[in-house]
């Protein structure tokens, strides 16, 4: 007998995100029901991808995915279990379908990784794959106002580009490397381990530019509703403190994968219970955030979302 659709879309969110899973739990029932529908699709999306047996079966994964979008964007049922889920909440929620499709265009590119990857192709890549996330996850949160849509794809790809550095030995495993050319002299997959040293000086990057984008986000989770926003900031405090805790660790990276102790999602919960007044703005720390709005808002335009 097949899972009721909450269970299994609560059981991927488990499985494959503690961060997501803990801030989650923040939320009212409703609204977490609906949270974990979404990310069950995304992740099923991700999956068909990373797990496929070849690269011509990930090919015909993304095709089946770009269907069902279509078939929902016509009104039709589509015809997987997931894509069903995400046509329930396009219905409930008017989700942005544009968005959805740029989130399988970062899964189809992930089909041939760059070999020429620079700093404008990394934040459109980081757009698509989560910056189109937060998109996606904001009528469901509660966002009435679509000028905030730009401080919703800046918080996304603030966790993507804190993924990618805590994940740069997996990626590399897999034949991928997402830190631009010219922050590691050229460093790209070729059949040997990564260079030490051209990892951290990309990854020291990747985080820098990272405390922009959560800075921005921040600046727009009070237009969320009230019972939303201590879900998004405490998920953003986490995946903020994985990129501090590889600032200390001089970012190396490839020897041990971070990540934050249930203690210590914790401690970051109770500090974001705090007021605006008394709550430290770790996010904010080197962030400049209207660099990376005004790029947030050019990645959704191009993607056919206008805030």
């Amino acid at each position: 007998m097949s899972k009721p659709v909450n269970a299994a879309a609560g059981d991927s969110i488990r499985r494959h995100s503690r961060s997501f899973s803990f801030a989650s739990r923040l939320l009212p029932a409703a609204k977490r029901a609906d949270v974990e529908r979404l990310y069950a699709w995304c992740r099923w999306c991700d999956d068909g991808v990373d797990t496929a047996t070849s690269p011509a079966d990930a090919a015909a994964f993304v095709e089946r995915a770009t269907a069902d979008l279509q078939l929902i964007a016509d009104g039709h049922d589509p015809n997987t279990t997931e894509s069903r889920w995400l046509a329930a909440l396009v219905r409930r929620h008017d989700l942005s379908l544009d968005a959805a499709a740029a989130l399988l265009a970062g899964m189809q590119s992930d089909l041939t990784p760059a070999a020429d990857f620079h700093e404008d192709d990394l934040l459109r890549y980081c757009f698509q794959v989560a910056g189109a996330v937060g998109v996606l996850m904001c009528p469901v949160l509660g966002l009435r106002d679509r000028g905030f849509l730009p401080h919703a794809a800046a918080l996304g790809i603030g966790m993507q580009l804190t993924n990618i550095a805590r994940d740069v030995a997996e990626d590399w495993r897999r034949d991928r490397c997402y830190l631009p050319l010219s922050w590691t002299a050229g460093l790209r997959p070729n059949g040997g381990p990564p260079d030490p040293g051209r990892v951290r000086q990309g990854v020291r990057q990747l985080l820098s530019l990272a405390d922009d984008y959560y800075a921005a986000g921040e600046l727009g989770i009070d237009a969320l509703d009230t019972d939303a926003r201590l879900a998004v900031r405490a998920a953003a405090r986490i995946y903020h403190a994985i990129g501090i805790k590889i600032r200390k660790r001089g970012f190396q990276v490839l020897d041990t994968r971070v990540y934050v102790s249930t203690v210590e999602k914790l401690k970051l919960f109770g500090g974001a219970l705090l007021p605006s007044s008394l709550r430290p703005n770790h996010a904010a720390v080197n962030g400049s955030p209207q660099s990376a709005l005004m790029t947030a808002e050019k990645l959704l335009c191009e993607h056919g979302v206008t805030p």
